[in-house]
């Protein structure tokens, strides 16, 4: 069992930072989950939205001295769909309409000067289309921009674009029919850091789970595939929502969450590990959210709820002895348009190396936003060193607002209570925290936007070293 961080912590550095929420973005579903990478041992970068539609890319060494800052002007309703960063540059790639088309554009900005030249147009396709989307692999190296062609009720018949390399120059014009699978709704695409390219689909009126697997230069797909959804126990289900994510070892796992036709109460959580080299498919046995494991999660709430709602799948962890560790948030609105955001349960489930399942547990958070923030403060920022997973979250527990400091052991699921870091942040109607710059140096050592101290002096850059 990992020794336990006790969570005192100090500021050891802080700057101020100008904030300006872009209203065009989806509060229940950011597009940017992380806007703060780190490049390097000793320094990070940061994106952030400003007024005039302009966003501004800045970076910093982690004592936080600003090292450059690089401006990157938006047209009118031109949009970020995803940001990253390789050994050399900082990738940044915007959505534009033009005329009766959408437009992939990526920027690629030196992260030793902070120069960038001239967007690279990545794609075009029919406005009317579906979202265009773009994937990147986890070191920046390769980007996949793609489009999709739909039939008349928005089903996938086909997923065409073109890979490039970290430098965006086109690598390969890529290609997926797949018409043979019927009914395909949802796609998910993972890009490996060597060009493979890994869908995902959700076929057979949210019943199938296909994944087919495309190697560079080559136009035949491995393909595996699996009836999830059916008749169980005289139940009808189908599959609600799926996460997938290509781990460090070369392989892709998945987990499925399935729901009951009849009444939507969540029936059974399914997890997977493809081996595309050996053509094997692992499953877990299928963990089941039996009236027992309600009675669990509502006992710990003191809740009057009789059944789960709005969990939703949301990280995929590997540990170094290949454990896998899934984990599942309760999030939501209470209804209406400026109601409150709430982040509440996480579930987490842990499988050793050859899918077994190994333990599960039900953490409690106490999180509400109001409309204007969303999810920009709330739910949980993670970071997995060795067997430990650690959760800093913005909540009020006993009556103290605060961030707080939780650790997980992943060998047993062992968790600490909730600490607070003691910031001093202030209770109020401004928003105290940004979740999304959140840069974990190591377990101890925190880059974060907050408001702290006992006057309140605005949002600030922060470096919070934990004791």
């Amino acid at each position: 069992m990992p020794q336990f961080i006790r969570a005192q912590s100090k500021i050891k550095a802080a700057v101020n930072f100008t904030y300006q929420p872009n209203p065009d973005e989806d509060q229940y579903n950011p597009r940017l989950p992380h806007k703060s990478i780190a490049v390097g041992p000793d320094a990070f970068v940061t994106l952030n939205h400003s007024t005039g539609g302009k966003y501004t890319l800045t970076k910093y060494t982690t004592e936080l001295k600003q090292l450059w800052s690089a401006g990157i002007p938006l047209a009118p309703e031109e949009t970020v769909e995803a940001f990253a960063a390789n050994l050399t540059d900082a990738l940044v790639v915007t959505r534009q309409l033009q005329g009766q088309n959408q437009v992939l554009q990526g920027y690629r900005i030196n992260l030793k000067t902070g120069q960038h030249e001239q967007p690279v147009q990545l794609l075009q396709a029919p406005a009317k289309g579906r979202r265009a989307g773009v994937a990147i692999s986890s070191d920046g190296s390769k980007v996949l921009a793609f489009r999709y062609l739909t039939d008349n009720s928005f089903r996938i018949q086909q997923i065409s674009g073109t890979l490039y390399t970290g430098s965006l120059q086109a690598e390969q014009d890529v290609m997926y029919n797949l018409r043979d699978v019927a009914g395909i709704l949802t796609a998910d695409i993972q890009l490996a850091n060597t060009g493979e390219q890994y869908l995902s689909l959700i076929s057979d009126e949210m019943n199938r789970l296909t994944v087919r697997k495309y190697s560079p230069g080559s136009k035949q797909a491995k393909v595996m595939s699996v009836l999830v959804g059916g008749v169980f126990d005289g139940q009808k289900v189908y599959i609600r929502d799926t996460r997938f994510k290509l781990m460090d070892n070369g392989l892709l796992y998945g987990a499925v969450l399935t729901a009951e036709e009849k009444g939507g109460a969540y029936h059974s959580l399914k997890a997977v590990k493809y081996d595309f080299e050996n053509e094997d498919m692992v499953f877990a046995e299928e963990f089941r959210f039996s009236p027992d494991y309600v009675r669990q999660v509502n006992a710990l709430d003191k809740s009057s709820n009789t059944k789960l709602h709005d969990i939703y799948l949301t990280d995929l962890f590997l540990t170094p002895e290949q454990r896998l560790v899934l984990v599942a948030e309760q999030k939501y609105t209470e209804g209406g348009d400026n109601a409150p955001y709430v982040a509440k349960e996480l579930h987490l489930f842990a499988y050793d190396r050859y899918m077994n399942h190994d333990w599960s547990s039900v953490l409690m958070k106490q999180q509400q936003a109001p409309a204007s923030e969303g999810f920009s403060g709330i739910s949980y920022s993670p970071n997995l060193q060795g067997n430990t997973l650690s959760l800093l979250t913005l909540e009020t527990l006993s009556g103290k607002y605060d961030l707080y400091f939780r650790q997980i052991d992943t060998a047993t699921g062992k968790a600490t209570a909730p600490q607070s870091l003691n910031l001093g942040i202030p209770a109020g109607k401004n928003l105290a925290y940004l979740k999304a710059y959140t840069t974990w140096l190591t377990e101890k050592d925190i880059i974060a936007v907050i408001r702290s101290g006992k006057k309140d002096t605005g949002l600030q850059l922060s470096r919070i070293q934990i004791k």
